[in-house]
């Protein structure tokens, strides 16, 4: 077998709909490529990278992981979460062997992604600045992965709603994605407003025992 130092996990793409609303194979096939397979790559290759006291892993996942799911793409955010929990995992199971485990989470990135999911277009209108540029990605999640970094938010923007999600409750998170369609504009204009202490005031007086809809109301007025 050739000796393999570094393994990127890069494969991906995305299945529309609801998780009923296409035949079980396609999201079958789907559960193959994005979580069976970059599991049996690393289970393949770690023996070797052990041996030689050497090996560099980088399974790229995404923003989507990090954040609560979205109606639609019902398995794109469980495949990405499952992929950030393996290389958490594996970094820690290979610590002391010179193996680095990452995996990289980088937000909307211009590829041929969009155009194989059939959603470009419908992208067309975001901000620019929420775009990343795939070498630039590429680049960061190489040079934290080399320096022991488990997990890598790639771009300002998406480290800055990523820090805004987690200081929200969870039903206040979850409200943020029940309109898809709105979803990043909300996500820029709450990460903001988080930034700026207006919706931490509303967590921290107890507003963390709220539904999801009324928290969904509250988020909709700040924004």
């Amino acid at each position: 077998a050739v000796p393999v130092s570094m393994l990127v996990n890069n494969a991906g793409y995305g299945v529309p709909g609801t998780l009923v609303s296409q035949p079980w194979e396609r999201q079958r096939d789907f559960i193959e490529v994005m979580v069976t397979a970059p599991s049996a790559l690393c289970w393949h290759f770690l023996p070797g990278m052990r041996e030689r006291g050497y090996g560099r892993i980088v399974n790229v996942a995404s923003l989507a992981g990090l954040v609560p799911g979205t109606p639609g793409h019902t398995l794109y955010a469980a495949a990405k979460s499952y992929l950030i929990k393996l290389s958490e995992s594996l970094a820690l199971e290979n610590r002391g062997h010179g193996i680095h485990v990452s995996a990289c989470c980088p937000g909307f990135t211009h590829s041929e992604f969009h155009d194989v999911v059939g959603v470009r277009q419908a992208m067309a209108g975001m901000p620019k600045w929420m775009w990343l540029e795939a070498d630039a990605v590429a680049r960061e999640s190489l040079d934290a992965g080399e320096r022991g970094k488990v997990v890598v938010v790639n771009g300002r923007a998406y480290r800055r709603i990523r820090a805004a999600m987690k200081l929200m409750p969870d039903s206040m998170a979850l409200a943020l994605t029940y309109d898809r369609l709105d979803i990043v504009r909300v996500l820029c204009d709450v990460t903001l407003k988080m930034i700026e202490g207006e919706i931490y005031q509303l967590t921290k007086n107890g507003d963390s025992a709220l539904t999801e809809e009324e928290h969904f109301d509250i988020i909709r007025r700040k924004t």
